[in-house]
């Protein structure tokens, strides 16, 4: 009885001298991605007409409303702390304190552009964002590698121009923006070829894109333990094989490893793979060779080890991270595949792999950093955005502030989107290329060849069972999903693709890698594809060997070929062009023939899907203005001359493509 008595005074004693009274603060300490904040508080047990705010070196007050609060802040550079205080005639009280540190340094965001008026050039820098608005000076240089010295007038005007010489090629114009004591660089470029273009950030991309030539790596199975020091060995033989430009799959922090789509940290390296410096000596020499990189970026979705992931979880709506994540079904495409985890996490059919919440502008700046981040440390040519068709979904208007802050400071960069090549929308949202799928939106990576989705195989138009429908399928892929003007990845299999040759004899592999390397977009081989790799989609068999040439390891002939489907598409530019026009044939159940055309430059390429040999008649009569002349064609594939008119007719043996150069 006298220790509860005792329990009772205590109590009262509390109560009396306020020691139970607090001020809480709805904030836990965190990395931050937006200078402005807000920190929303409360009074228990407590009464008071105003809060004392401590941040930084500053104080002031705050009201309080029905004993709640909410501090508006603007974070400075690197750590910032907050605290409040408040008091009334009976008590002082303390907040915990809450340090905010800036994962970035605030930089303005500059659209360096120019308009032309004859050979007379203007750049002009655009401000979009200033974030600490300060005074901002500006400076334009002409690169030290332009085709001829050019002299700016005005160098350090927003305002600047000057007169374009006449030698032929990219002059590029870096622009330096000082604002207090940060500096920010930017770049645009004029092009002189029998015209004069000036680039637009919003519509264009960079001439070497239409030539490009993608490698995909996976890091982690090139070799057994695959690290960067396995891939820097075997970059000239891949410059031989007519590669000029590779992709590498996540590099970044990763929670299970693998193919690395867990990101755990943005901002660090994957240590399994090897160093940063082994990782810059990769680069470093894939662009001596003239080989450009890429990287694979992962804008959707964390893992759930992620530390905001548990930061969330352990502070719920306390944490900084909790509006990351998606927390609700916002009705958005796709929604129909959302799962909901017991967290209260979505994300779509990848366990353990959360969506990211961009509705969140903080959400937008983080990823945007990180994209830039890379881009300015390796200086890297570009970046395929992993599922971000589940990006834009949620948000469509993502891609346009990308596009915005990434080629303004690289031009030239590359922007691949994962996401449906069939839909404009992907291009007019601001990314250079997308892939080769169809616009069905129940099966998100539906391959346009492809008819089925078979984890197991790959049932593709090339192995339908009734042969004599394949050729409408085809067309339909080729002239029905979507144009041939914006870039579409093509591809015969990814690392999410059944290796093709798995599933398709070689004949068979060799007649559709000739028609994927005579088609509009960027061709993309796979490691391993040249030499007929088969292993299983996900699998951790080693692609290569460490001690032995890739070339060495193809047993069926594909390399040799492979390699000379690089050159042809490298030496015409027709196979590179967008014109692409279906051409009448006598048998178009199984057979189809494509005219590709740029200039004077002439070509029909023809597949034959069928099983047996046969005679086939391509009309040419719409596309030849000369119908009763003979014309001339060469197979550049097997060297084969033939003469016909306007009505081609030659033999075609099954399951075989020809690319034929006519020539008057």
């Amino acid at each position: 009885m006298r220790k509860l008595f005792g329990i009772v005074l205590l109590l009262v004693f509390i109560t009396t001298h306020g020691v139970a009274s607090s001020i809480i603060l709805h904030a836990k300490s965190a990395t931050v991605w937006l200078p402005k904040q807000t920190v929303k508080g409360e009074l228990i047990d407590f009464s008071a007409r105003t809060v004392t705010v401590h941040f930084n070196d500053s104080i002031f007050s705050v009201q309080v409303d029905h004993d709640e609060f909410a501090i508006s802040i603007f974070l400075k550079k690197g750590t910032n702390i907050i605290c409040v205080e408040a008091a009334n005639e009976q008590q002082h009280i303390t907040s915990d304190t809450v340090e905010f540190k800036l994962g970035y340094t605030p930089l303005p965001v500059v659209k360096p552009y120019a308009t032309r008026a004859g050979d007379k050039i203007f750049l002009h820098a655009l401000v979009k964002e200033n974030p600490y608005d300060v005074p901002i000076s500006f400076t334009w240089a002409s690169d030290k590698n332009n085709p001829a010295p050019a002299s700016i007038i005005n160098t350090h005007d927003s305002a600047a121009s000057f007169t374009l010489p006449r030698k032929k090629g990219d002059y590029r114009f870096h622009l330096t923006v000082v604002a207090g004591d940060d500096t920010a660089m930017f770049a645009t470029f004029v092009t002189r070829t029998d015209s004069i273009h000036c680039f637009n950030i919003e519509s264009d991309h960079a001439a070497w894109i239409d030539s490009a030539v993608i490698y995909q790596v996976t890091p982690s199975i090139f070799v057994k333990d695959g690290h960067y020091d396995d891939i820097t060995p075997k970059l000239p033989e891949i410059k031989q094989f007519g590669i000029n430009t590779i992709y590498l799959q996540p590099v970044f922090e990763t929670h299970a490893g693998g193919q690395g789509y867990d990101i755990t940290d943005y901002f660090s390296l994957r240590k399994d793979l090897g160093t940063e410096a082994q990782l810059r000596d990769l680069i470093t020499t894939a662009k001596s060779l003239g080989i450009r990189v890429l990287f694979d970026f992962v804008p959707n979705h964390t893992s759930v080890f992620h530390p905001y992931v548990a930061d969330a979880v352990l502070y719920g709506r306390d944490s900084h991270y909790y509006d990351f994540y998606q927390r609700a079904d916002d009705g958005s495409k796709y929604s129909s595949l959302y799962k909901r985890d017991d967290s209260g996490f979505y994300h779509y059919f990848w366990n353990k792999l959360v969506n990211l919440n961009y509705q969140n502008p903080e959400v937008e700046q983080w990823i945007i950093e990180a994209c830039k981040y890379w881009l300015k440390k390796f200086d890297i040519d570009g970046y395929r955005f992993d599922a971000v068709w589940a990006v834009s979904a949620r948000d469509p208007s993502f891609a346009k502030r990308l596009q915005l802050e990434l080629k303004s400071i690289k031009p030239d960069i590359l922007l691949i989107a994962e996401d449906k090549a069939a839909n404009a929308q992907v291009f007019e949202a601001g990314y250079d290329a997308a892939y080769d799928w169809t616009a069905d939106t129940s099966w998100i990576s539906h391959w346009s060849w492809q008819y089925h989705y078979d984890p197991a195989h790959n049932p593709t138009i090339f192995n339908y069972p009734n042969e004599n429908e394949r050729g409408n399928m085809l067309r339909h892929a080729l002239f029905q999903n979507g144009d041939s003007i914006h870039l579409r990845l093509r591809f015969m299999e990814n690392n999410d693709q059944p290796a093709f040759i798995k599933d398709h004899d070689v004949a068979c592999t060799k007649m559709v890698a000739a028609l994927l390397f005579s088609l509009p977009g960027i061709p993309l081989l796979y490691n391993g594809q040249e030499i007929g790799h088969a292993a299983k989609v996900y699998s951790k068999a080693p692609v290569f060997q460490a001690d032995k040439s890739i070339r060495s390891l193809d047993s069926g002939g594909l390399y040799n070929y492979y390699q000379k489907l690089i050159a042809l598409r490298s030496r015409y530019k027709s196979l590179r062009g967008t014109h692409m026009k279906d051409l009448p044939v006598n048998c178009p159940n199984n057979v189809v023939a494509v005219y590709r055309w740029q200039e004077a430059e002439k070509f029909v390429v023809i597949v034959s899907l069928g099983g047996n040999a046969q005679q086939v008649s391509v009309d040419l009569n719409d596309v030849i203005k000369q119908q009763n002349k003979n014309l001339f064609f060469t197979d550049v594939l097997t060297n084969e001359t033939f003469t016909s008119s306007s009505l081609l007719t030659i033999r075609m043996q099954p399951q075989t493509a020809r690319l034929l150069l006519i020539k008057d």
